[in-house]
């Protein structure tokens, strides 16, 4: 076994072939928001459930507010540079190198490729040069399909991407992070060689749509999630993070991962 599969079992759990990644790097470019003020604590009334396959989070995090239970797997956010309140949040860059990866002992490495804005070329060329970094040290890459305003819209657009994880599986990444669309999702994952997981996205109306949205996704092929604000946004976490957990590793139906989630609302 190499050091590359090796890290990848931290991430996704060989007996399923699936994981359910918890992710709490947005405060890198969005600041505190609700769910995430308090980032210690959300990490652990999350990370007590037992649940957490792997944490995506940023350095700053990592050093100052993880102190999981056990031995999570967890994924680096390793670029960054912009925020809302600067003039374009695609404007990213390589703020994290794989030797800090190392040190702390993370298991893989998350960049983000702006594909359709005007860093596109920029993002790429970051996210191609991250995975020549990570696989001279056996590193895996979570290539993190980003969509800035102008692009926005195509987050339903299947052939988009498809593009899209296709691209950033071809300039390296491993493991490909990105949207659900109800519509052509199996052609995204039948063009893409590497694992894809879904992205959440703008927050859900209910928790009941999160559920929905996660099974629609591995029923066409998605190997998981990486999801922040459906999961900690929601009014009931952890009953949400225990229904998800039951569709992505016990292949339960949607009304099985309701009944799930009523029960634990009801036994919290």
């Amino acid at each position: 076994m190499t050091g590359l599969e090796n890290r990848l079992k931290r991430i996704i759990k060989a007996d399923t072939g699936r994981s359910l990644v918890v992710a709490i790097d947005h405060g890198y470019a969005l600041g505190p928001m609700k769910g995430i003020v308090d980032i210690a604590g959300t990490i652990s009334k999350l990370d007590g459930t037992g649940l957490v396959d792997a944490w995506l989070l940023t350095k700053g995090i990592f050093r100052h507010a993880f102190n999981p239970r056990g031995t999570p797997g967890v994924i680096l956010r390793s670029s960054g540079g912009a925020t809302i309140a600067g003039p374009d949040i695609t404007n990213e860059g390589l703020v994290t190198s794989v030797e800090e990866v190392l040190t702390l002992g993370a298991d893989a490495m998350a960049v983000s490729a702006f594909i359709g804005s005007e860093n596109e070329r920029e993002t790429l060329i970051g996210l191609s040069r991250a995975a020549d970094q990570c696989h001279r040290w056996n590193v895996p890459l979570l290539g993190v399909i980003g969509l800035g305003k102008e692009v926005g819209e195509k987050k339903n657009d299947a052939k988009f991407l498809a593009l899209s994880a296709r691209v950033a599986a071809e300039h390296g990444a491993d493991l490909i992070k990105t949207y659900y669309t109800e519509k052509g999702f199996e052609d995204v994952v039948a063009g893409c060689p590497v694992p894809i997981m879904i992205a959440g996205g703008p927050k859900c109306e209910t928790d009941l749509d999160t559920l929905k949205m996660i099974h629609g996704a591995l029923q066409s092929g998605a190997q998981g999630i990486v999801m922040g604000r459906n999961i900690w946004q929601s009014p009931h976490p952890a009953a949400l993070l225990n229904a998800a957990w039951q569709l992505i590793h016990k292949n339960c139906s949607v009304q099985e991962a309701q009944d799930i989630l009523e029960e634990s609302i009801r036994n919290a």
